[in-house]
């Protein structure tokens, strides 16, 4: 149950959730809501993929404290917290929104024993503030989105997301490899 929870922030569903997105709001014509939504949707996970190649060439793995931030919690935050932001005006509920999604999924990813707290903290810290960034880029005084554009972009992650559900990308496993080659072009002292 976990696990099957957790697995809705893979970026095996994650990724196409935001295509799919951009898409329909382009189609839609509002193509400063899709520029503003690829623009956090790039930034947020290209920053906790900074994050996890520093931290796997150069954190310390014996004391698991802090080895590498939870991008299954920044994710899973950013998109479904997204989709909020596209929806709701209210800053508020937004904001409360992103921080029980990043709850949710943190809480997944530390009992699942693949991340611990301080890393779940720093994904969903992500996460959040990515999503109040795409919020603030929406802007409050925009009209808002039309019956079909919502019913669409709820009814793409859902499809996505029962249909991906349970194949995961195994991105850990990329970084790791990506962190060695480029290991000797980070100015650190591993412990």
């Amino acid at each position: 149950m976990i696990g099957a929870l957790s697995d809705f922030a893979d970026q095996a569903i994650a990724g196409p959730v935001e295509i799919s997105v951009f898409l329909i709001l382009l189609l839609a014509g509002r193509r400063k809501d899709a520029l503003a939504w690829a623009a956090v949707m790039v930034a947020a996970p290209t920053l906790i993929l900074l994050l996890k190649l520093w931290c796997e060439r150069c954190g310390v793995p014996h004391q698991r404290i802090f080895y590498s931030p939870s991008g299954h919690t920044m994710g899973g935050t950013l998109v479904y917290g997204g989709l909020l932001a596209l929806l709701c005006r209210n800053g508020w509920v937004v904001l409360l929104g992103a921080c029980v999604l990043a709850t949710g999924f943190g809480v997944t990813r530390v009992l699942l024993q693949v991340h611990t707290i301080p890393e779940v903290i720093v994904g969903g810290l992500i996460g959040v503030i990515a999503v109040i960034v795409l919020h603030s880029l929406l802007g409050r005084r925009r009209s808002p989105l039309s019956p079909q554009t919502a019913f669409f972009s709820i009814a793409a992650a859902l499809i996505i997301g029962f249909a991906l559900h349970g194949y995961r990308l195994g991105t850990e496993a990329w970084i790791e490899k990506i962190s060695h080659i480029l290991g000797r072009y980070l100015n650190c002292q591993k412990a």
